[in-house]
């Protein structure tokens, strides 16, 4: 046999032999995907997923268990717990309890007990409806008691001179007192008017005092002073109005002598009061409003400064 016959038998063997080994190797793999789809479908019959196996090295780089670090959770919140009720403790045991005695206090009053007031300095003040009386004056009754007066009406008053206007509260007419020359008669100032205007939407009665002084040389001090308490009494329907025309000042004069001249300062105060009947026969003196008109007015200066200077010489 000669060397190329050998050659070539050896290839055919080798070829086989390869031939052989895919053989195996496709049988194999069909066995095993036979053996697969087999247990696949024993696991889908009994409804059972199968388990992943790890390769070794998985096993090796997946650990066993599963370890999570330590938390500091849970302590922090029972030590913010804890100080939290401390600090409670000490706010119910070291400050004072507020509303203790006013709780004592009303139960008492809802149980029937009387309550002593522990302030005994203090004065004790009685009920508006504890001591009220009634008096009558002029055929007016007046309800008053000793509570503390609550606002009265609203009004307002003011006195002008009939021919110069309006005084303003110094008394005097666009900052000018009113000079007044009489040369016969009563040396009366008779022509101004008091005006009083209701505000409210009920009827009201003003009672009006008056007041007058007189400087009767003109040097700024006062020589005569005469009161007159309730002059005059007025009613005003809602939102009324009323004047006063019929006064003169001075007039008669119960202290001192008025001759005729001097710087007389009159004051008009008016006290009003609520009706509390349709006509106001009685009035409600606990609601009092007070208002003030006032005026100066010089009379017979000239003749008096006159008199003064030919006397003096």
């Amino acid at each position: 046999m000669d060397i190329e016959e050998y050659l070539r038998q050896k290839r055919e063997l080798e070829a086989k032999k390869e031939m052989l080994e895919a053989k195996e190797k496709v049988v194999d793999h069909d066995k095993e995907r036979f053996k697969k789809e087999q247990r696949a479908k024993i696991y889908a019959e009994h409804g059972v997923n199968p388990k992943h196996i790890a390769t070794p090295e998985t096993h090796e780089h997946t650990p066993a268990h599963n370890y999570r670090a330590p938390s500091s959770g849970p302590g922090l919140w029972n030590t913010f717990l804890l100080f939290l009720i401390l600090i409670l403790l000490a706010v119910t045991y070291f400050i004072p309890r507020f509303g203790e005695e006013q709780i004592r206090n009303i139960v008492s009053d809802e149980g029937g007990s009387k309550t002593i007031n522990p302030k005994e300095n203090e004065p004790t003040t009685p009920s508006p409806s504890s001591t009220t009386t009634s008096t009558t004056t002029n055929n007016t009754t007046t309800s008053s008691s000793s509570s503390q007066t609550s606002d009265g009406p609203l009004f307002s008053l003011f006195v002008r001179d009939d021919d110069e206007g309006q005084f303003d509260k110094f008394g005097k007419i666009d900052d000018e007192i009113l000079v007044v020359n009489i040369e016969s008669g009563p040396k009366y100032y008779e022509d101004f008017t008091l005006q009083f205007n209701n505000k409210e939407l009920e009827p009201i009665m003003c009672k009006l005092d008056r007041t007058i002084e007189i400087d009767t040389d003109f040097d700024d001090t006062i020589d005569i002073r005469d009161a007159d308490v309730d002059r005059f009494k007025i009613e005003m329907d809602s939102k009324g109005t009323k004047t006063i025309n019929s006064d003169v000042v001075p007039g008669t004069v119960e202290t001192g002598t008025y001759e005729g001249s001097g710087d007389i300062r009159a004051t008009y105060e008016a006290r009003c009061y609520f009706c509390l009947d349709e006509d106001c026969n009685t009035i409600d003196e606990d609601a009092e409003s007070v208002q003030e008109a006032f005026f100066r007015v010089w009379i017979n200066k000239e003749g008096f400064l006159t008199n003064s200077t030919n006397s003096t010489n």
